[in-house]
């Protein structure tokens, strides 16, 4: 399971910008996990979207 962090609470996330480095598909389970690391929560994939710029858009169910 891959780990993203995110700034702020991670449980009010609908979607976040990744870099095509990296491989996403639908339905893969993700961990968000705040900057500072006192939250975290699980979340699926929805969709993967091309956002440009070398980006992939993880939107979230």
């Amino acid at each position: 399971m891959k780990i993203l962090t995110v700034p702020g609470d991670p449980h009010g996330v609908n979607a976040i910008m990744v870099s095509k480095t990296e491989e996403f598909h639908d339905h893969d389970v993700v961990r968000l996990s705040s900057a500072d690391g006192s939250q975290s929560v699980e979340r699926r994939i929805f969709r993967v979207v091309d956002a440009g710029e070398d980006k992939w858009e993880l939107q979230f169910e």
